[in-house]
């Protein structure tokens, strides 16, 4: 071959290389270079392989910078690391907008639906509508069927711990396995609202799997979508290795669950016994079905209104709790704290209810301050900017991706001092009451606010409180104290943990 043909070939390469290296819209916010075809994924997985949201934290402190600005193959990206940036995004219109990627496609069977990963005017409406009505059951507001509900779920699992019950399947040897515990505590929850149903004592074995295909889902992709997502191909030659394989079985398995309970709901449906959210929701597609504009109420929107209702509660309540179990073991003092508050108020002759909740404040601080270390939503879920704008001076291009830093921000020391201990005290005035502004974010903020908020933190407080009043968690003896690191994936989850439950003495 000509020499000076190989020659202007490398010259073209280092060329292209230069200036995918150096490419940057004006004003865009500082940040590292790009390399071919993914752009500076490359250099994140250098800087931490594992947890993206670390690398992109060792980004912004190496540009200096709260606003962090990059490339993602060809899509230009902006972290936002602060509180005003963070808000800024969660509150605008301009940022409203999600991704449309293949996991994405995927997990709709081919169609953005459900109101997590879609936008426009069908997901506003769709999301009004879900709440408002979901709310009638308990989601998101106090509801007495519901709490009830949960306080027998709860002592079932007391008692399970106790040696009362048996259930191996979360409590084997003197061993509790988290996150397991909670699998059938929170499927429950979501589906009796949802299908107005619960499963039996008898099926945790089957709501624990249901909830297993959740958890695999969301571990098998990532917060900024990963390789698959920028070279969707790739599926094609490593369906096991991109995650591709797994999203798309773990996603088939809850879409088929969650058809089979709309199906078996149209056999049954009656105009005059509304028992739930499915009878409410096909009530409108009855309604609507000769609307001659069309109507948002659908079948297969239904379907993925469950399946976001389904798998958001489970995989990210289910984080959190084994998260706070795996503190706790770390930090007893602050257990012997929450258990003297627990005695004090509501003693042991019944569970705490909500009622109890404003007086106990300590309790309330453990777990917001775990929710601050912990950020399971590392990165929030990806929005994009739907219009050229603005964000805190910097030029954002329509279509970028843009994330909120929540790890950034929840361990950012000019906030929080020491944000790498785990101090409960933070979130207490001087007398010992909660601070009356809370500035963590772990539920995001704004429009695109965590639907399923209250009801979070409603259900864990009743799970950890129900738990630590009767039980200290702890390691058996000549084991070491579980790993910090939660597992990564679209968003955070926690780790298998067998841990000792041991029965408070009377």
């Amino acid at each position: 071959m000509n020499p000076l043909l190989i020659l202007a070939a490398l010259l073209l390469f280092f060329i292209y290389i230069y200036k995918t290296a150096t490419f940057r819209h004006p004003n865009f916010p500082p940040g590292p270079p790009s390399l071919p075809v993914y752009g500076a994924y490359w250099l994140l997985l250098l800087s931490n392989w594992t947890y993206i949201h670390k690398a992109i934290e060792n980004m912004r402190r190496r540009y200096k910078t709260k606003i962090l600005g990059f490339y993602l193959g060809p899509v230009p990206t902006v972290i936002a690391c602060d509180y005003e940036s963070i808000k800024e995004v969660e509150t605008r219109p301009e940022f409203l907008g999600r991704m449309d990627t293949i996991v994405a496609r995927e997990r709709g069977l081919g169609k953005l639906l459900g109101i997590i990963l879609a936008d426009g005017p069908l997901w506003a409406h769709q999301r009004r509508y879900t709440l408002r009505y979901m709310r009638d059951f308990g989601f998101g507001t106090r509801n007495a069927k519901l709490e009830s509900l949960l306080e027998q779920e709860i002592q079932d699992v007391v008692d399970v711990l106790n040696g009362r019950k048996q259930d191996e399947g979360i409590f084997k040897n003197g061993l509790a396995i988290a996150p397991d515990l909670f699998y059938h505590i929170l499927v429950n929850a979501i589906w009796s609202m949802y299908a107005g149903d619960k499963f039996s004592d008898g099926d945790h074995q089957y709501t624990r799997y249901i909830a297993q295909q959740g958890i695999d889902f969301i571990q098998a992709t990532s917060p900024t979508g990963g390789t698959i997502v920028l070279t969707p191909w790739i599926r094609h030659i490593f369906p096991e290795k991109s995650g591709f394989k797994k999203i798309r079985e773990t996603n088939l398995r809850i879409v088929d669950r969650i058809k089979k309970a709309v199906e078996e709901h149209k056999r049954t449906y009656s105009d005059d016994h509304i028992r739930d959210f499915i009878d409410i929701y096909l009530r409108e597609m009855k309604e609507n079905e000769n609307n001659p504009e069309g109507s948002p109420f659908t079948e297969e929107q239904l379907v993925f209104l469950g399946w976001d209702l389904l798998v958001s509660s489970v995989t990210t309540l289910t984080a959190t709790l084994t998260m706070y179990i795996v503190y706790m073991i770390h930090h007893p003092e602050v257990q012997y704290k929450i258990q003297k508050e627990l005695d004090n108020v509501v003693g042991r002759g019944r569970l705490p209810h909500l009622n109890d909740r404003p007086n106990l404040p300590y309790m309330e601080a453990s777990l917001r301050e775990l929710m601050r270390i912990a950020s399971i939503f590392s990165l929030g879920i990806a929005h994009r900017a739907t219009e050229d704008t603005q964000l805190c001076g910097y030029f954002i291009p329509k279509n970028s991706m843009v994330m909120t830093g929540l790890y950034s921000y929840h361990h950012d020391p000019d906030v929080w001092g020491d944000p790498e201990v785990y101090r409960p005290e933070r979130f207490l005035d001087e007398t010992g009451n909660l601070l009356k502004k809370d500035v963590s974010l772990p539920f995001g903020a704004g429009k695109r606010l965590c639907a399923g908020e209250t009801f979070g933190r409603q259900n864990m407080w009743l799970l950890l409180t129900g738990l630590l009043q009767n039980f200290t968690f702890t390691m058996p003896k000549g084991q070491k104290l579980p790993s910090k690191n939660p597992v990564h994936g679209f968003h955070q989850t926690g780790p298998v943990l067998w841990f000792q439950p041991v029965p408070r003495n009377e």
